[in-house]
């Protein structure tokens, strides 16, 4: 029986939906931001909106609860703030947020090391 020579780890790959960046791609009037939560095996993820301002801040301020979720997610969860669009609700400003959004979530999931799939 032969043995390889190196053994490489597989990326873990993550499957998003497209519409779920856009859900959380919101307005930069509307006094909330969007997130999405990756589980820490890359397994899933979940949309977290929204989420109020002031609130948000205070996680990055790192007052987070004392459970160690911020704002009601899942402990060891990542949590990726989607930018929000200058415009009012229907504004085509939100469609490039969109997309600029999700380079960014590529982006920031190769430095986690986890590979994106995006589906419509």
């Amino acid at each position: 029986m032969s043995c390889p020579n190196e053994i490489t780890a597989q990326q873990p790959l993550l499957t998003v939906r497209k519409r779920d960046i856009f859900r959380a791609t919101l307005a930069d009037n509307c006094g909330n931001l969007g997130y999405l939560g990756i589980a820490p095996d890359a397994s899933k993820y979940h949309v977290v909106v929204p989420v109020d301002l002031k609130l948000a801040r205070g996680v990055k301020a790192l007052n987070q609860p004392d459970d160690g979720t911020p704002f009601g997610g899942y402990r060891g969860w990542h949590y990726y703030e989607c930018a929000p669009y200058v415009g009012d609700k229907g504004s085509t400003n939100r469609q490039q947020q969109v997309e600029d959004n999700t380079q960014l979530l590529s982006i920031w999931l190769q430095q986690l090391g986890i590979k994106i799939i995006l589906i419509n």
